[in-house]
């Protein structure tokens, strides 16, 4: 009862927390006054069908667009705060289940909120504080991450087999809400529950009615946004706003930007992610007494990693350089822009990103839910190779890959049997976000 207290405490902190800097957050003067004027201009069904023929098939996001713009400023202050405060509670009660624990520490739902300082201060403000952008991000994230827990349960929980009706209709909502959202989370969510009903029944020999609707409403509202007529019409409108080379580019070229794109933000944006899944795995071989080497692999991608938030750029920079994103980018980035340092840093974070897959099924005891996520984290922004809008569309799009890693690295923090290495891997993930918030500051102030 006494850890449910403080958990309970943290939690509410961290709602306090949040609201009070909602609270100096209004509406900005670019999107969000569009979707203000149009949303109060149209009734709810001619706002859906304007944007579903038009521009998007995110409905469920554009609904709840609708009604946060209409129900008012403070409404989304509120509703925020607890969409992200419910979403690193969703995280850590999913590691908590795939880590096969009966309950999370305190100390992991701390390393969970500091997740947010892990990032970059960008991506938190395009997807979390942003009023639309944390309604398209935020709150369709935590529906994906809670419509996730039921199957996730059922497989790791042999004890738990009833599932009712009123335990499906909810989750039905959550599922379509997330998959008629980012195409990041839609394709994310479809792929795992399908890998998970897919398991049902080559292992178990069954799967409950309960998942195959949950399954089919998944992939009818996937279905359903990427056949909106808007879809083609938004795409050649941003290739003309945002990259009027992208019709034109060969497949090697489009290839080389998006891997050049890719790495580079892992080389930096989502580098502390990276960094404590090394970290973590090194806690848990030197658990399973692992050979030195690989512990000592672990620890030099950790080091050139974070050599990039002490200053040095040899490691990090990768020669994707644009320097402002908001407007139209007339030349893509090409091979033979790039000079020998930028070919090191793509190569070593190429073989970074190889290496932490065969790091991981070590570390983890080769299990492939672990890899399935990581690849999941890394095909997240792959799904940018589609979109004009690779690079006008800014650090938002590493949200989801932040997330999914975070939940890595909890989970592999909880199948620490040492309760010691555990609390220092949180102690480290805190001290982490903590600098990289600092680093930061000018940033903020600068761009807040």
């Amino acid at each position: 009862m006494e850890r449910k207290k403080i958990k309970f405490i943290i939690w509410a902190c961290l709602f306090v927390g949040v609201f009070l800097i909602l609270c100096q957050i209004g509406y900005s003067d670019g999107d969000d006054a569009f979707f203000y004027e149009f949303t109060h201009r149209m009734s709810f069904t001619e706002y859906l069908s304007w944007r579903y023929d038009t521009w998007v098939g995110r409905m469920a996001a554009e609904a709840l667009v609708y009604i946060t713009f209409h129900c008012g400023i403070w409404f989304w202050r509120v509703m925020n705060a607890c969409m992200l405060v419910l979403l690193p509670i969703g995280i850590v009660h999913l590691a908590k289940i795939t880590a096969k624990i009966p309950d999370y520490s305190a100390g992991s739902a701390v390393a969970a909120i500091a997740g947010y300082f892990l990032m970059d201060v960008m991506t938190v403000g395009y997807a979390a504080i942003w009023v639309n952008g944390s309604v398209f991000y935020t709150w369709t994230f935590t529906c994906g991450i809670y419509a996730l827990i039921p199957i996730a349960d059922y497989i790791y929980n042999e004890k738990r087999q009833n599932l009712s009706f009123w335990q499906l209709a909810p989750v039905l909502l959550l599922s379509v809400i997330a998959a008629m959202s980012i195409e990041q989370m839609g394709a994310v969510l479809l792929t795992l529950e399908a890998i998970g009903v897919g398991y049902l029944v080559l292992k178990k020999r069954k799967a409950p009615v309960f998942f195959l609707v949950q399954l089919l409403c998944i992939g009818i509202a996937f279905t359903i946004l990427f056949l909106a007529p808007g879809n083609e019409l938004r795409v050649s409108s941003e290739t003309l706003t945002w990259m009027p080379q992208f019709s034109s580019l060969s497949v090697r070229e489009h290839l080389f930007m998006v891997v050049l794109w890719l790495v580079s933000s892992f080389a930096n944006e989502n580098c502390l992610f990276l960094c404590l899944i090394w970290i973590a795995g090194m806690a848990l071989l030197y658990e399973k007494k692992a050979h030195p080497a690989w512990m000592a692999a672990g620890g030099i991608f950790t080091a050139a990693g974070l050599l990039g938030f002490a200053g040095v750029s040899f490691f990090s920079d990768a020669g994707l350089s644009i320097s402002d994103i908001t407007v139209c980018l007339q030349k893509v980035p090409e091979a033979v822009d790039l000079t020998a340092q930028n070919w090191f840093a793509l190569i070593w974070w190429s073989v970074a990103l190889v290496f932490t897959f065969v790091y991981l099924w070590k570390a983890a005891g080769f299990s492939p839910d672990i890899l399935l996520v990581y690849l999941a984290g890394i095909a997240s922004l792959a799904i940018m190779y589609f979109s004009p809008t690779i690079f006008a569309s800014g650090a938002r799009v590493y949200y989801l890959t932040d997330l999914l890693f975070l939940f890595l690295i909890l989970t592999l923090s909880m199948r620490l049997k040492s309760k010691k290495l555990a609390d220092l891997l949180y102690v480290v993930m805190c001290a982490l976000g903590a600098c990289n918030f600092v680093l930061q500051i000018p940033v903020i102030y600068h761009n807040f």
